[in-house]
């Protein structure tokens, strides 16, 4: 079954076709807007309206389409986000004074920017958000007594991987050398939060500040596990068996 990328009714179907190269997409028979008039356009524009935060555009790519590389996007995202954190944390090591040095456990800040260890606690901190997002609906839920008709785990954990696409713009950052800009990161977080935001409400079916509640309980973690371990290692002192 189909979802109308307008107004989210189920749809039997979305296009008859009549021959090989002649098809007529359907009219949604609540709205009476064509069901999906993204299946004649071209890909490129269906993601120019995913970075312009269309909620039907967010429809056809969760409900009406092939696409099912969420795994590959996933991937993407952590090695982005891992190398983002990696180069951050080398022009940390960098600026740091000599002064400064010697109060800093030298073992311990290497520790704290190896890469490895920084894509092990990324994977930790993304897992920890969409596990979270997932037990908060999943209890919302619970609590209401129904759920939407098309909601489903997957679905959801699909459209948290699509909404935090905003991150990619980080490795732009890393490309023009902005990454200790924060007002530059803070936009690319804003930006990523609006899309998750969007995702969310259009598997949910929620506004966007039923969506923010279902989201918050995910975004205090993600955050407490990514400023945690960036002070761990430093809080650990040196300590020597004698």
């Amino acid at each position: 079954m189909y979802i109308c990328i307008n107004c989210g009714t189920e749809c039997k179907e979305l296009f008859r076709r009549y021959c090989p190269s002649v098809l007529k997409i359907l009219k949604c028979e609540k709205c009476g807007l064509l069901a999906d008039k993204y299946i004649e356009f071209d890909p490129v524009i269906v993601f120019v309206d995913l970075i312009l935060i269309e909620k039907p555009a967010y429809r056809h790519l969760l409900y009406n389409s092939n696409f099912k590389s969420y795994w590959k996007i996933g991937i993407i995202l952590w090695l982005t986000e891992s190398f983002r954190a990696w180069s951050f944390c080398d022009i940390k090591e960098t600026e740091l004074t000599a002064s400064e040095v010697n109060l800093v456990n030298n073992d311990a800040l290497q520790d704290q920017c190896n890469f490895y260890n920084l894509l092990i606690h990324t994977a930790l901190a993304f897992t920890a958000f969409i596990c979270t997002v997932i037990v908060v609906t999943e209890l919302k839920w619970f609590i209401i007594g129904r759920k939407p008709y098309k909601y489903s785990t997957r679905d959801l954990s699909h459209a948290l991987i699509v909404g935090g696409c905003g991150k990619l713009l980080a490795f732009l950052g890393i490309v023009w050398r902005h990454i200790a800009s924060g007002p530059y990161y803070l936009l690319i977080q804003g930006y990523t939060i609006l899309c998750l935001l969007t995702a969310y409400s259009v598997v949910c079916k929620s506004g966007r500040g039923g969506s923010l509640i279902g989201l918050i309980a995910g975004f205090l973690l993600y955050g407490y596990i990514c400023t945690s371990i960036s002070t761990l290692h430093l809080n650990i002192p040196n300590i020597t068996l004698t």
